[in-house]
């Protein structure tokens, strides 16, 4: 990287540096004084005049509603700090979002490694005491409600898509590991 950056600096020392020459050079081929001449990288860099159109300072004072937007649109460091968490929000929205993928896939997997299984929990278990249709309809529609809190917090509070994000990963990483178990016991 520092390679790349030595180079960049050169790269535009000796692009500056041509321009001057080169300009030069042209001013005596044409008859003009060198000094008429001014490089364009010059000109780019360091403007030599302010526009014309509008003075440096207003004519009168203004009042804040004559003021147009433009003259507020200053960047601060509060206004910096915002669109960076803005920013960090978003990405963790997104990874939010991907995160939903493998704990659906962990609680269906979990799911199918269960069904027929007996049951250690008495809410889930069904008449014959094994996991079956209205444990796993009980099992999704408990996921489901807590994924649509999830997801009213994190449209209401974008900060709290961190926290759940690493939520969901545990919670997916914990259910495929009791999936595995229970594949164990097939």
């Amino acid at each position: 990287m520092k390679v790349f950056i030595a180079f960049l600096t050169t790269a535009l020392a000796a692009g500056v540096l041509l321009d001057v020459v080169s300009a030069r050079v042209w001013a005596d081929e044409i008859g003009a004084p060198s000094s008429a001449v001014v490089p364009v990288a010059s000109a780019v860099m360091v403007p030599s005049d302010p526009p014309a159109s509008q003075p440096i300072f207003p004519a009168s004072p203004r009042a804040i509603g004559q003021l147009p937007a433009s003259e507020f649109a200053a960047p601060t460091v509060a206004g910096q700090r915002f669109a960076q968490r803005v920013d960090n929000d978003s990405r963790w929205r997104r990874q939010w979002a991907i995160s939903l993928a493998p704990l659906w896939a962990s609680e269906a997997l979990d799911a199918a490694s269960s069904y027929g299984l007996r049951e250690q929990n008495p809410l889930l278990a069904g008449s014959n005491g094994s996991f079956g249709m209205k444990a796993a309809g009980i099992k999704f529609g408990v996921v489901g409600a807590l994924v649509g809190g999830e997801y009213l917090l994190v449209r209401k509070h974008p900060a709290s898509a961190k926290f759940f994000t690493i939520v969901n990963w545990v919670t997916a990483g914990a259910t495929t590991g009791l999936a595995v178990h229970n594949f164990r016991l097939h």
